[in-house]
């Protein structure tokens, strides 16, 4: 009787161990507010990947997780190709939500305009229209690379996405070819004055 109760005892501990935790649904809605207040895209990008790596969101939960990304990445026309992997995540992971009519609209619409930049890109543009279309064809690297290399300065728009992607950096020490100034020549717009780009590893 006693070997019955202690095999008994050792299964339930070993079931207990097994069940994964959840996340709280108050620290859940706590962090989702967060997020949606952050409006750095390139910020966001970096948080909400944190956030859907951990172990202990339920699928609904992580559906939402998906679902901020890919309104926020459509909103800002920031990777749109991710978007859309979101949106199709949020189907999958809960088809019974009750946004999934929207949620095909919305791939419709990223679709389209993911044509549309294909078209644009195509054809001669301008850097800053270029790079506008590569930041929507989810390729922000190699349009800070476009960038860098063509030594012109960024708008401040572009400027701000490169600096909260990390691909600008405050004023180093000594300008080297690593890590040159923003600005080259003239007087420079105030929220280019003193910043460099972030050393390239492939140069150090």
């Amino acid at each position: 009787m006693f070997r019955r109760f202690f095999s008994l005892s050792l299964l339930l501990i070993a079931a207990c161990e097994t069940v994964p935790a959840t996340l709280d649904p108050a620290i859940f809605s706590a962090e989702m507010t967060r997020l949606e207040a952050e409006t750095r895209i390139a910020t966001l990008e970096t948080e909400v990947a944190t956030f859907l790596a951990r172990t202990d969101l339920t699928p609904v939960q992580r559906a939402d997780g998906h679902y901020l990304r890919a309104e926020k990445r459509l909103d800002t026309r920031f990777n749109l190709p991710g978007a859309i992997e979101d949106y199709r995540a949020v189907l999958g992971l809960n088809p019974e939500d009750l946004r999934s009519a929207t949620v095909e609209r919305r791939i419709l619409f990223a679709n389209s305009e993911i044509e549309a930049a294909q078209r644009r890109l195509a054809r001669l543009q301008n850097l800053p229209d270029w790079f506008d279309d590569k930041v929507l064809m989810g390729e922000l690297q190699a349009a800070a690379t476009r960038y860098r290399s063509a030594g012109l300065t960024p708008t401040e728009q572009h400027f701000r996405l490169m600096q909260d992607g990390g691909f600008i950096c405050a004023a180093l020490p000594n300008e080297s070819v690593a890590n040159p100034a923003i600005h080259r020549y003239g007087d420079a717009p105030d929220y280019a004055a003193g910043a460099s780009w972030c050393v390239d590893p492939s140069l150090s």
